[in-house]
C-alpha cells in the first residue's frame, strides 16, 4: 500500500461545514499554500483528539496527510487564539465576514500572504477593541485594493478633477470610485464620507478612534463599499446578512 504524503503548515480556518455524522470539511488559508480544503475526521466526537483545536479565530500548526479528494488533518496545535472574538457577538460577526471576504479573494492553492496578513490584522484589531464597524469597512477597502479594484478617491473618474470641500459627489460602485455631479449618476457621497474613505485607506482603524465621525458618514461609506463588494463578487457574502442582523 502506498504511503500517504504528509506535510505541516500554518494557517487559519475561514469556513467549515459538516460531513457525515462526525467529520468536518475545513476551508483553510495558509500564507505558504493559499486556500485549500481538508477533512477533520471525527472532530465532532467528544473523544476526538482534534476537538476544539480546529475552532475558528485561531492560527494553527497543522499536520496533514494526502487524501483522495482533500487532505486529512492528522494533528493540530494552536499558535495564536483570538479568544475575545468568540465572546463578543458583534466582533465575531465581523471576524467571520472578514474571513469570508479574504476567502473569496483567494484562489485555490495560490499563496496570498498579503491577504492572510490582512485577515489576521483585522482579527487583531477586533481583539484589541477597535470599533467593529470601522474594522469591517477597513477590511472591505483592503480587499478591494488587494484585488486590484481599489476605488478612486482622489479625483473624478471622468474628468480627473479633484473634488472641492463640500462638493456634491456621486459613488460609482461598478466603475469603482467617485464622480463629480457633472459627470456622474448614482448614490450621493458627502465630503465627510469621502474623508472617512480616505482615512480608512491611509490609517489603521485604531488611529481613527480620535476622529469625530458623523453617523451619516458611516452609513454612506457602508452603502458605498457594500456596492463595490457586490460589484466585485457578483453577490453578497453569506455572512453579510448575519452581520446586518447583529448590528441592527
Amino acid at each position: 500500500m502506498a504511503l500517504r504524503r504528509t506535510s505541516r503548515i500554518t494557517g487559519v480556518v475561514t469556513s467549515r461545514f459538516r460531513l457525515g455524522e462526525a467529520d468536518r470539511v475545513l476551508t483553510l488559508l495558509s500564507p505558504e499554500r493559499g486556500k485549500f480544503k481538508a477533512i477533520a475526521k471525527g472532530v465532532r466526537k467528544p473523544s476526538s483528539r482534534l476537538g476544539g483545536g480546529v475552532e475558528p479565530f485561531a492560527e494553527l500548526h497543522l499536520g496533514l496527510a494526502s487524501g483522495r479528494t482533500f487532505d486529512v488533518v492528522t494533528q493540530v496545535q494552536s499558535a495564536r487564539v483570538w479568544l475575545g472574538l468568540r465572546g463578543r457577538l458583534g466582533s465575531s460577526a465581523v471576524a467571520w465576514y472578514a474571513a469570508e471576504l479574504v476567502e473569496r479573494a483567494t484562489s485555490e492553492e495560490q499563496p496570498e500572504p498579503a491577504l492572510y496578513d490582512l485577515l489576521l490584522r483585522a482579527w487583531d484589531l477586533l481583539e484589541s477593541g477597535a470599533a467593529d464597524l470601522l474594522v469591517a469597512r477597513w477590511t472591505e477597502l483592503g480587499i478591494l485594493d488587494a484585488a486590484g479594484h481599489g476605488p478612486e478617491l482622489d479625483a473624478c473618474l471622468d474628468c480627473s478633477r479633484a473634488p472641492l470641500e463640500g462638493e456634491e459627489l456621486r459613488w460609482d460602485a461598478e466603475a469603482g470610485g467617485i464622480r463629480c455631479a457633472t459627470h456622474g449618476e448614482g448614490a450621493p457621497l458627502s465630503s465627510d464620507a469621502l474623508r472617512l474613505l480616505r482615512a480608512l485607506r491611509r490609517f489603521a482603524p485604531e488611529e481613527l478612534a480620535a476622529l469625530r465621525l458623523p453617523a451619516a458618514a458611516l452609513l454612506e461609506v457602508d452603502r458605498a463599499l457594500r456596492g463595490s463588494i457586490l460589484a466585485l463578487y457578483g453577490r453578497e457574502p453569506r455572512s453579510r446578512s448575519f452581520l446586518d442582523e447583529v448590528m441592527a
